[in-house]
């Protein structure tokens, strides 16, 4: 039901700029700032659905960066076009950290924080998977190759509930590193019981 009302809202929204007619990037920017991310993306399907290109948003979208990040841009394309890409191909990465101090807490608390993460190497660094040994949560990895020099987050959320005393949670993370293609990093926290409020009575 939700999505359905969402296509409707965008294609009020098209509607509305038709009979206003917004046909330059100016005129329509209000009502893009309007949208959600995932009414955007709606609007997207539905105008490669009346005909516009694909090829044409990439190469606009391409103008919108900058000199170096046009660079990287192109060394992704180059990528893509590489057969059985990144198979072959290692690379080498240097972690700010290899553990994430997040110091004493109390039990209960969702803890967020960041690996960050270098490419040293001269190929793209490629993150397949992250598993990890406990109730650990990756809420953003990189899902595009990670160009020589860049650095990148990881990001991560801890959650404490069940683990008091020490906690050195681990995560796997497979890659194109050399030589074992991954890399172990780990979370440490001292997790204390939780302090029960005192009741009216004082009790």
């Amino acid at each position: 039901m939700m999505a359905r009302y969402n296509i409707y809202l965008v294609a009020i929204c098209l509607l509305f700029a038709a009979t206003t007619q917004a046909q330059s990037l100016g005129e329509m920017r209000p009502y893009l700032d309007t949208l959600s991310t995932e009414q955007k993306l709606q609007l997207l399907e539905y105008m490669r659905y009346q005909g516009s290109s694909i090829d044409r948003e990439v190469a606009q979208s391409y103008l919108q960066l900058d000199k170096d990040k046009q660079e990287r841009a192109l060394q992704y394309v180059r990528l893509q076009l590489m057969k059985k890409a990144g198979a072959n191909d290692r690379t080498t990465v240097r972690f700010k950290q290899d553990t994430l101090q997040m110091g004493r807490v109390e039990e209960g608390e969702i803890i967020l924080d960041s690996f960050m993460v270098t490419n040293t190497g001269s190929k793209p660094y490629m993150i397949r998977e992250i598993k990890t040994t406990c109730d650990c949560t990756v809420l953003r990895r990189p899902m595009f190759p990670v160009m020589p020099g860049e650095t990148v987050a990881i990001r991560v959320e801890f959650d404490t509930r069940g683990k008091v005393g020490l906690s050195t949670p681990g995560m796997v993370i497979y890659d194109n590193t050399k030589p074992n293609g991954r890399q172990i990093v780990y979370l440490s926290a001292e997790v204390i019981p939780r302090i029960k409020p005192k009741d009216s009575s004082g009790n």
